[in-house]
Parts: C-alpha cells; structure tokens; sequence
C-alpha cells in the first residue's frame, strides 16, 4: 500500500519538497513540533539512535523508556508507532539504505505487533533545512518514496522537513529540530529533545558511515531488552593519520554537509570516530572477539554494561 495522509494514499511522491508541501499541510503539525520545548533527557531508561541506525521495541520493553537521537541537519529522524500494539522504532536517516531500512524496519514492526493486529502504522519525519547543495530535499524525497514502496499501509502524520524545519539567524538558514525522541512508548508522544548520553561505543558505530559503509543497521534486541552490534567492517581512509591531527575548523569545514550548522560538539565526535579507524582498522577482529557480537545491557542508572 502507499503511504497515506488523511487517510488517503498518496500515490506518486513529487519530485520536490515544494510540491509535496504544497500538495499537502503539514504547517500546523510541524509549528506544534517546533514550538514545544526543548527536552534535554537523561541516561536512565533511554535508548539512543545514530546516524545510518535505527531500533524498534514496545511497551512490554521493561527496560527502555524512551528513545531518541540528534545531531540531525540535513538528516532525517524518522519514528514510526503502531496505535494498536504501541510499538515504536526510531531511525536516522541520511539519503543512503533507505530502502531495505525501511523493508528491515517493517520485518521487525510487524513482528513486534502480530498478536495485535488492529490498529494502524502513524509516521513522523524531522529535519533538514534549506540548505545551499539541496541534501535535506534530497534526503526528504528518498525517505518518503522508501515508506510509499512498502507493503503497508503507513499514516504520514508529521513531515517537519526543508523549509518547515528551516529557521534564519543573521542571513543564514538553520534546521530548528536537530533532535527528536519518543517519550514512554506506551504513550507515542513526540518532542524535541537532545539527549545526555549516546549510548555505548559511539565511535564504533559513527565509524562505519564516515567510511562510506551505507547500510542502515538495526542495533537493538528487542527480545533480549539488549543493544547488539553485529561484526562489523569499515573501509580504511587515505591519511587516516593526518587527519585525526587536523584542527577543528578542517574537520568541520571538510567533513561535514553543513558546517555551519552543525552543534558545537560535531568536532568531538568525529575526532573520535576518526582515532576509531586509525588505531582500530580491522574491528572484526580487534574488537569483537570470535566474531561474537558485542552486547549492552541498560542498567537502572542509565549505564550501559558489556555483557
């Protein structure tokens, strides 16, 4: 089924956020979106999402109370719930994997809502601007037609992208969403948030789609209440060595799609993720031993433990 607004399917997505936008409202949605404040949201109970990830639990989950994930300029933060089961997952996309993301995505919904059958799929989109090379469009366009391909029947409810997420400060255009969450999946609620803690092995996880790897990975067990992160590869970088000696201002003028708009601590991170290569460039093995997955349970401080 194609995806669905006012319980119509749309068809066809237009080939630009103009068109789609003005096609459809989703003013009013979005302005309540922008206008909540913003949640800052501590470790405990929380489950976080980075970039080219997503995961997927339910009210039964005892150990997870909120999901969430950041960091999003031309990025896109997707949630979607199933109104009958209550089952929430929480992706971020960057215009890359969207469309077997989306098949994963959807295996686990339905397998996490199939002794409740009733009720229906609702969808919620954030992020992008106006940016200069169109990335949050592109962005825009490929999450939306990757959620019209599937099987399902899927309610758009949100889509505070582009120029609905777009806000000027001095001159220049700058998202207003950098980061959404899901507060009490029992609940759906959504908000802005940014979020205290990432969650374990963070420059593991970013250094995959600093080297190009573009899959989308689901990294939560939802039948183990666990964060499970499969064996995993990344492509070695040319002068890995120079840059993780680079300043900041290179790192984030070079690597990055909006460097103006990226949040202060954007340098940090890939700093980190960038050492992650360099002192660990085959972490199949040097990271996880015998090809065994590494395993995270939530403890009720909000750490995370190795198990």
């Amino acid at each position: 089924m194609p995806l669905m607004i006012e319980g119509k399917p749309i068809g066809g997505v237009p080939k630009t956020v103009q068109e789609f936008l003005a096609k459809y409202d989703f003013k009013d949605s979005s302005n309540k979106l922008k206008s909540a404040p913003l949640k800052k949201v501590a470790p405990i109970g929380l489950l976080y999402v980075g970039q080219r990830e997503f995961a997927a639990t339910s009210p039964e989950d005892e150990k997870i109370h909120v999901m969430g994930s950041e960091d999003a300029t031309t990025c896109h933060i997707v949630i979607i719930r199933h109104t009958g089961c209550g089952a929430v997952c929480i992706a971020h996309f960057d215009g890359y994997g969207s469309d077997k993301a989306v098949q994963d995505i959807m295996k686990v919904m339905n397998e996490l809502c199939k002794n409740k059958p009733f009720g229906r799929y609702e969808l919620h989109v954030a992020g992008g601007f106006i940016d200069g090379d169109e990335s949050s469009e592109k962005v825009s366009i490929k999450t939306l037609n990757a959620f019209n391909n599937t099987s399902e029947e899927i309610h758009l409810i949100t889509a505070c992208i582009c120029d609905l997420n777009n806000e000027v400060k001095k001159g220049m255009n700058f998202p207003v969403i950098y980061g959404l969450g899901s507060c009490k999946c029992k609940t759906g609620d959504i908000y802005r948030g940014t979020f205290l803690d990432h969650g374990p092995d963070m420059p593991l996880r970013s250094a995959r789609h600093f080297t190009g790897t573009e899959e989308v990975i689901n990294i939560y067990d939802h039948r183990k209440s666990q964060i499970r992160l499969e064996p995993i590869t990344y492509s070695t970088m040319d002068e890995i060595e120079l840059l993780c000696r680079m300043p900041d201002l290179f790192i984030r003028q070079h690597l990055s799609t909006s460097p103006d708009q990226e949040p202060p601590h954007f340098e940090a991170s890939v700093r980190a993720a960038l050492v992650q290569i360099r002192d660990y460039p085959d972490p199949k093995k040097s990271m996880f031993a015998d090809g065994k997955p590494r395993c995270y349970n939530l403890e009720s401080n909000g750490s995370w433990t190795k198990v």
